[in-house]
């Protein structure tokens, strides 16, 4: 299983990435996510396995 990175991380922003997604979080809330295959997410309305297994990643 490929790990994820921490590509930024700044005060309040951090921005999480692997092979396949990556996850803009604002003070440890996701907010944006974009994928490989879809593009860009609405993080309220997120219907994406690439996104999903990225934030499994993350939060386990």
């Amino acid at each position: 299983m490929a790990e994820y990175r921490k590509v930024f991380e700044g005060v309040a922003y951090t921005i999480i990435e692997d092979d396949e997604a990556s996850i803009v979080f604002l003070e440890g809330k996701p907010i944006a996510a974009s994928c490989i295959e879809h593009g860009n997410h609405v993080m309220f309305d997120i219907n994406c396995p690439h996104v999903e297994k990225l934030l499994k990643k993350v939060f386990s």
